[in-house]
């Protein structure tokens, strides 16, 4: 009987485990439960005795998480030049802004070798930027679509007329460097202009 009691303990347990998944990431969170005269503490390691690095007020917004530690207890957010990590009982979803092509407001690509960087307009327009100036493009088409639009579950596939030409972008999930920094990221982008690859973030 205690067996028996065991082993259907156990089985519950197991189920428990599968039924828990992890949030898409990256995502944009905003600061909660922190007392107004208080500060959450941004570490240099997913633990309490880490040394701190940084602080987030008790009503920051705008706080883009790339990953989670382990047990998911802690929530990887970028810091200066670095990463850091805060306890993500304290962080909740924020909304967030989208465009009408789905994407989110103030998404970013960028790389190096040249710099470059591309932003997208709320008039389905993709602007690319290099530090001898910058070009607007129109976007002819982003899938999925616009409602189904998730970076961090499926990426986009987006097309822009070049001049006359057909130029196509991607941006996939997955863990970035920006190659300057200790800094990471959640997406990835590349487009077929010289194979131009780079990384993305919401902010």
């Amino acid at each position: 009987m205690r067996l028996s009691i065991l082993i259907t303990a156990l089985l519950w347990a197991g189920t428990v485990s599968a039924d828990t998944v992890a949030p898409p990431l990256p995502a944009l969170y905003q600061v909660t439960s922190v007392s107004s005269d208080d500060v959450l503490n941004i570490r240099t390691a997913p633990r309490p005795d880490a040394a701190i690095i940084g602080t987030l007020a008790p009503a920051a917004d705008g706080i883009e998480v790339t990953s989670l530690s382990k047990e998911g207890n802690w929530a990887r957010i970028n810091v200066v030049e670095a990463t850091g990590w805060v306890a993500y009982r304290f962080l909740t979803p924020a909304p967030g802004a989208r465009l009408q092509s789905g994407l989110r407001v103030g998404l970013r690509c960028f790389g190096t070798e040249p710099f470059w960087d591309i932003t997208f307009g709320p008039d389905d327009t993709l602007r690319v930027a290099t530090p001898t100036g910058g070009t607007t493009h129109p976007v002819t088409r982003i899938a999925p679509a616009p409602d189904l639009v998730d970076l961090a579950a499926s990426g986009a596939l987006i097309t822009w007329d070049k001049g006359g030409e057909v130029a196509t972008s991607r941006i996939l999930p997955g863990q970035c460097s920006d190659g300057m920094s200790d800094r990471t990221y959640g997406l990835h982008y590349v487009d077929d202009q010289g194979l131009r690859t780079g990384c993305c973030s919401l902010r």
